[in-house]
């Protein structure tokens, strides 16, 4: 059996966290550990914990502050994933492709322009199955699915006439958002905030503002992967300014501008209270429409409140809200499987719940592996668990996660 000494060495070299991540930069940037806390606005002590892969950091803004501290981006610290299974390495492996139609395709007039292979006929109902695949965790349909889509939506907007352009339009916001979405929870941060833009530049294109407000959820989305967060501040306020709630979409649209203008309110040191009572109340007249599948509801509000409170580094307040939260309210399995990783983010700060926690894991790795088993907060977790137990101390269904993650070997567990 390996010593905790030999683990975490062998883990130095064989696998990817964020503290050998951290201690590698450092070192690369000539940094003492006292120099990058200091910079970091951290403790040399919780500083060594993480580069140690003893603790975790486990707030964003942590991770924005270390990232910002060593000049380089939050995507740096966080990781690429690992190719754990092939569904993964399938879905991972049409990232590429998003790549080529997001570049080979504008919405400037400058073309290339192609002929479209599909008619807006056969292309809008596309956009919604993807959307909602991408909710039911399909993921490799998702990933398939999504490159030509964007190619021939753009081909449709850039060479349609009459009705065809608006729907074109229309529908390149709904795809970008899903894009965005989808490439955000694979670590493709930059990717997923070039598909932002191009969503925000078809709703501005259409001079509407319920597209304009939807663009810019997905937007704030991918500012907040990258770490700008008083940008997606900006933005998810004049989203919720851009709308008066008189319809049912204006309404849910309005509803989840706020919200989200709660939780980029937290992570620039606004009071997000106002803003949440506000959602809570704009949840109560939604009629539930799912409108650009957004699933704003009252079920969705708590699910941002136990998030705002992760952030706001208290875990208590987190599990009190996870704990009284049905998991059979909440309708799309990619929130459910989220929910279940922030009330596993919770009960862990808390220490001394591991049992619950690895459930918690389990449940949301059944959701959906592959998006489960790139999650760096989920991977954080597991590594953290698995290090500090002896060999076995960990169990056979937390091993079995950690294997299915691929971080098994490497932990020498």
């Amino acid at each position: 059996m390996e010593t905790t000494a030999s683990t975490v060495e062998r883990m130095g070299h064989d696998l990817h966290t964020i503290g050998s991540e951290v201690r590698r930069l450092r070192k690369y940037r000539h940094m003492t550990q006292n120099q990058l806390a200091g910079l970091a606005g951290i403790t040399k002590g919780y500083l060594s914990k993480i580069e140690n892969g003893i603790q975790n950091p486990e707030r964003r803004e942590t991770i924005k502050k270390l990232a910002d501290a060593l000049q380089v981006s939050v995507g740096d610290l966080t990781g690429a994933g690992y190719l754990a299974d092939r569904s993964l390495q399938n879905t991972r492996g049409a990232i590429p492709d998003i790549r080529l139609a997001l570049a080979s395709t504008s919405l400037d007039g400058a073309g290339p322009f192609t002929t479209p292979a599909r008619t807006m006929a056969e292309l809008g109902p596309e956009v919604l199955r993807v959307a909602e695949a991408r909710q039911l965790l399909r993921s490799e349909e998702v990933g398939r699915t999504l490159p030509p889509l964007i190619i021939d939506l753009h081909a449709v907007a850039e060479g349609g006439a009459g009705d065809d352009r608006p729907a074109a339009l229309q529908s390149i916001v709904q795809a970008a958002q899903t894009s965005t979405l989808f490439l955000k929870n694979y670590g493709e941060y930059d990717l997923a905030l070039a598909a932002a833009e191009r969503g925000h530049q078809a709703a501005v294109l259409l001079d509407d503002p319920i597209y304009v407000a939807a663009s810019e959820f997905a937007r704030v989305q991918a500012l907040i992967g990258v770490g700008a967060y008083e940008r997606a501040d900006a933005i998810a306020k004049h989203a919720a300014q851009l709308l008066t709630p008189t319809t049912e979409v204006d309404l849910e649209i309005y509803g989840m501008s706020v919200l989200t203008a709660a939780f980029t309110g937290q992570m620039t040191g606004t009071d997000p209270e106002e803003a949440l009572r506000e959602a809570q109340a704009v949840a109560a007249k939604a009629p539930g429409t799912n409108a650009f599948w957004m699933n704003f509801s009252a079920t969705n509000v708590s699910l941002w409140r136990i998030s705002i409170a992760l952030e706001s580094d208290d875990p208590v307040k987190a599990a009190e809200i996870a704990s009284q939260v049905r998991l059979e309210e909440i309708p799309a399995k990619s929130r459910r499987s989220s929910f279940l990783l922030d009330y596993a983010r919770a009960l862990h700060a808390l220490r001394g719940r591991d049992d619950e926690v690895v459930k918690l894991l389990h449940k949301a790795e059944k959701l959906g592996p592959d998006r489960f088993r790139h999650n760096v907060w989920a991977r954080e977790i597991v590594r953290e668990i698995l290090q500090r137990s002896r060999r076995d101390a960990g169990g056979y269904e937390l091993r079995g996660i950690a294997d299915r993650m691929g971080m098994l070997a490497a932990l020498g567990a």
